[in-house]
């Protein structure tokens, strides 16, 4: 596991690279707390199963092409910032690829940390605050019902190693 200090900083500077608005404490710590429950910061490939979902912040693909394509794509300023955060091309962006984008979530810790805090800058309710607000918009947002993964999941990973 990932030191988790080091880990923090790492997230607090990029979000911050992105802009205060993305910056806060409680979106610091989602993040945070989102890397550690789906991957406990020492998997960056999906385990078990189809072994799509990659990064820390195990995220699939088509996630971030749907990024590109329906939130990025429209907001030019912040494509041109996220790239450069992410130190990519803008083509990555203009033109996402699956298989391409598969390969960055797996190999660019600062790539999945962006593409975990514009998942959830999309929803449209105020970022949670405590633990137990946390685990429900995680599983609600980030998890979905589709995923195996649970409130108390991501409550007990948290205080065993959060």
């Amino acid at each position: 596991m990932i030191d988790s200090m080091q880990m923090l900083t790492v997230i607090k500077e990029t979000l911050e690279k992105m802009g205060s608005k993305y910056a806060s404490h409680d979106a610091q710590m989602l993040v945070y707390r989102t890397g550690l429950v789906e991957s406990k910061y020492k998997y960056i490939m999906q385990k078990g199963g189809s072994n799509i979902a990659r990064g820390f912040w195990q995220c699939e693909p088509w996630v971030m092409v749907s990024l590109c394509n329906d939130y990025l794509q429209y907001r030019k300023d912040l494509l041109k910032k996220v790239a450069e955060i992410c130190y990519l091309d803008w083509s990555f962006f203009t033109a996402p690829d699956e298989d391409k984008w598969r390969n960055i979530l797996t190999t660019n810790l600062i790539a999945g940390i962006v593409a975990c805090r514009l998942h959830y800058w999309r929803v449209p309710h105020p970022m949670p605050k405590t633990l137990d607000e946390q685990a429900e918009y995680w599983k609600r947002w980030y998890n979905t019902s589709k995923g195996a993964g649970t409130e108390e999941h991501f409550k007990e990973i948290v205080m065993k190693y959060g």
